[in-house]
């Protein structure tokens, strides 16, 4: 009886798979080079035991991928992820080899916060891109949202001064 139900869940899999193959194979994620197998689209993690050289071959992966384009450097950022939110000994012995790409260490209790807001700094940058590159024409919805933010802060910047400005003549008002 299992055996059956897992082969359904094959064949609806299967049928989905060929009816979206083409869309499936461009969002996959695909290697820098071939000799290099780590994924270009996407973020590298590497986690396992304390003392397992996780940082070792972090930093031995970003070296390798120096030169394999040497005027780019895949890893704008290398991130090392620490209990003290300080360089361990292993990032401090290897740490001039990496050239082309910025090494930053984040506190593991503040990482996944770190990853939103840099996602974020990511996201409104590619939307003033796509904003500048269409001329100025058509701002995508991220760019929509920067131009609320913008305005409501304006607003609120003038509401406050206004305010300001209210209880300084009420101030003024006042019997002494």
């Amino acid at each position: 009886m299992l055996e059956k139900k897992f082969a359904d869940i094959d064949k609806k899999f299967e049928n989905v798979l060929n009816k979206n193959k083409r869309k499936l194979e461009n969002a996959q994620i695909k290697p820098i080079h071939d000799k290099f197998l780590f994924a270009q689209n996407g973020i590298t993690g590497l986690i396992a035991p304390p003392g397992s050289g996780k940082t070792f071959t972090y930093l031995k992966m970003a070296a390798q991928q120096q030169e394999l384009d040497e005027k780019n450097p895949f890893y704008e950022l290398v991130v090392i992820c620490s209990t003290s939110g300080q360089f361990d000994q292993t990032v401090n012995s290897f740490k001039d080899i990496i050239k082309k790409s910025k090494l930053v260490c984040i506190k593991d209790s503040e990482l996944l916060d770190w990853i939103k807001k840099y996602q974020r700094r990511v996201l409104k940058y590619n939307a003033i891109n796509e904003y500048i590159n269409s001329k100025f024409k058509d701002p995508n919805e991220e760019m929509q949202r920067i131009f609320r933010e913008e305005t409501l802060q304006k607003q609120t910047e003038r509401d406050r001064i206004h305010f300001e400005e209210i209880a300084i003549l009420r101030l003024e008002d006042l019997p002494s």
